[in-house]
Parts: structure tokens; C-alpha cells; sequence
């Protein structure tokens, strides 16, 4: 869709010619298509909001934009959605203040909502195992099901990340994938001896596909979507009888955070394999790996471990 470039004075500044130009300036920063859709349905939102509040663009105070966040609240929204409309917003805003569009950027003066951080939940070794084995691997398909588990298990891949991968991004001889993570940056994953058979095994059912170098296909021999896989896992989750945790490829990428901490792996390393461009996220990954502290503590209380102490009374009755 082509845009007339003018300058356009900020009180002549409509809506259209706003999202507009954003999008412009998306697409020349060659973001994803995704991260595009995701600032596109959710400043549409915004527009229709404010169009039913009567507000140009240069009418938007702070006030108007902390109204449009507690009425997201009031509607139900999660904290985690508030804030990804906060970034965006703030995005928004800062690009057409850059290109002097508004005179004065009402989002600065509005604060980042605090979110209730709760500890993530992450499948279990036994529930791992569980769902591993409800999975038919005598049949091609179970198989192929099998091995995108263990390689999620077994590398923390981004969901996007693991049905992106072709047969180019697989080195055995340094036992590493070459994946496209957030913001197109390419990194270096490896994987262990456990994802190398069973790679190597779905390999040899997968064969030779002339003009397909996607790594997962589906009965057609074209690239698998990651939407089926994910209503197949959600089946193997109920075939397992998995019960308060979600069954989906991002909750293995939790548990591969965690028990690799908890295995001894170091937070910068873990870092760097998931492809977080801060340490905030791995260091809630840290956390969660050290909630069996009171496991720990009772393995290694000292009074416990040094036995009944002078004086102490086995048997004391309340009254």
C-alpha cells in the first residue's frame, strides 16, 4: 500500500495518516509480520477507543492514555497484555514525536502499570515423561510428534523458533541448531546426544523431499504449521492425563529453563541459549529452579543433621 510523504503539521494530523505512517516505518524496519500484525489489531483498538471519546491525535493527554489502560483492566485484561498495549503505545508515540508530528509526547508522562509477578509453571520430569510416552512412535507422524518434544525439552526453543528450522540449520558433528529468534537474530542453540537420535531417526522416515528443506512436514510433504502441532500436543497432554499445567511448546521451554539450573547450568549461559536480550526473564527462571529450597533445607538442616540437642523434649503436651 503506497503513502504520500508530505509534511504534515501536528494539528492536521489525523488517525489515519498516523497508523499509517507507523506502519511505514515498520515495514522499513523489516520487523517480523508478526510483531506488525501485533502493533496493528492493537492500535486499531486504541483508535476506536479514542474515536469513541472524540479525540484527534493531538486532543490525547496522559490522563486519556491511563483512562484507555484501566478501561483495558476493568474489560478483564491481563497484566501481561496491559503491558505489551503500554510498549506498543509507547512505541507509537515516540515515533511520532521523533518525526515531529506531535509537539509534545503525552506518553512520556504516563506510568509503566505494575504487573503481579507470579512464578511461571513448568512441566515436571515425571509429566515430561508422561507426555513423551503417549506418543505413538511406531507410526511416522508420532514419531516426528516424539522428536519436536525432545528437541523443545531439550533446547528451549521459542515455539516459532522450532517449526521454523530446516534440514541446513542442523550441524551433528557440533551437535548445534542455527535458529531466527526475536528481531531476526540468529543464534547458536545445541542440543544433546537424546535430540540427536531421535533426530537422526526422524530423518531416516522423513527422507528425501524434492524442494523441501523445512524439517517438519506433514502428510502432503509441506512444512508442518505450528498450529497442528500445537492441538496434537494439546492431545497427547489428555492421553497423559496432565492436570494443572498448560500442555504447550512454550511450557516446555519453560521446563528446559528450569532443569537446566537446577542441573547446574549458569543464568549468563542460559541466557544466551534461549536468546534473551536481558537477564530479567532467566532470572525468574532462577526462581522458579530454587522453590525446592524447603526440599533442600530439610536434606540439610544443620540441627536436624546434628542430632537431638542437649535438653531437648521428645514429648511436650499443650495444655
Amino acid at each position: 500500500m503506497g503513502i504520500a510523504i508530505q509534511s504534515i503539521k501536528p494539528q492536521d494530523l489525523t488517525w489515519d495518516r498516523a497508523l499509517r505512517l507507523f506502519s511505514l516505518r515498520c515495514r522499513s524496519q523489516n520487523l517480523t509480520p508478526a510483531t506488525q500484525k501485533l502493533y496493528a489489531v492493537n492500535l486499531n483498538c486504541w483508535q476506536r477507543w479514542t474515536a469513541s471519546q472524540g479525540a484527534s491525535p493531538c486532543d490525547v493527554t496522559a490522563d486519556l492514555l491511563r483512562g484507555y489502560l484501566q478501561f483495558m483492566r476493568e474489560r478483564g485484561r491481563k497484566d501481561s497484555t496491559i503491558d505489551c498495549v503500554f510498549r506498543i503505545l509507547r512505541a507509537f508515540w515516540r515515533f511520532l514525536e521523533r518525526d515531529g508530528l506531535i509537539l509534545v509526547n503525552p506518553m512520556s508522562r504516563v506510568e509503566r502499570p505494575k504487573r503481579e509477578k507470579r512464578l511461571i509453571k513448568a512441566f515436571t520430569e515425571e509429566q515430561v515423561r508422561l507426555l513423551l510416552g503417549a506418543i505413538q512412535t511406531r507410526t511416522p507422524f508420532g514419531l516426528r510428534d516424539f522428536t519436536i518434544c525432545v528437541l523443545l525439552a531439550d533446547t528451549g526453543l521459542r515455539a516459532s523458533e522450532a517449526m521454523g528450522l530446516r534440514l541446513p540449520d542442523l550441524d551433528f558433528g557440533q551437535g548445534v541448531l542455527t535458529v531466527l529468534g526475536k528481531g531476526r537474530k540468529e543464534r547458536v542453540v545445541p542440543f544433546g546426544q537424546t535430540a540427536s537420535r531421535a533426530l537422526m531417526d526422524w530423518l531416516r522416515v522423513r527422507g528425501d523431499l524434492q524442494g523441501v528443506d523445512a524439517l517438519w512436514c506433514n502428510r502432503f510433504g509441506l512444512k508442518m504449521a505450528k498450529r497442528t502441532f500445537e492441538d496434537r500436543l494439546r492431545g497427547y497432554g489428555v492421553a497423559a492425563g496432565l492436570q494443572d499445567v498448560r500442555c504447550s511448546m512454550h511450557t516446555f521451554r519453560h521446563f528446559f529453563a528450569v532443569q537446566y539450573l537446577r542441573n547446574g547450568g549458569d543464568v549468563l549461559t542460559l541466557q544466551k541459549i534461549l536468546g534473551h536480550s536481558t537477564l530479567e526473564m532467566t532470572r525468574i527462571y532462577a526462581q522458579v529452579a530454587d522453590t525446592d529450597a524447603v526440599t533442600r533445607h530439610r536434606q540439610a538442616s544443620p540441627l536436624d543433621r546434628m542430632g537431638a540437642p542437649p535438653g531437648e523434649r521428645r514429648r511436650v503436651r499443650l495444655k
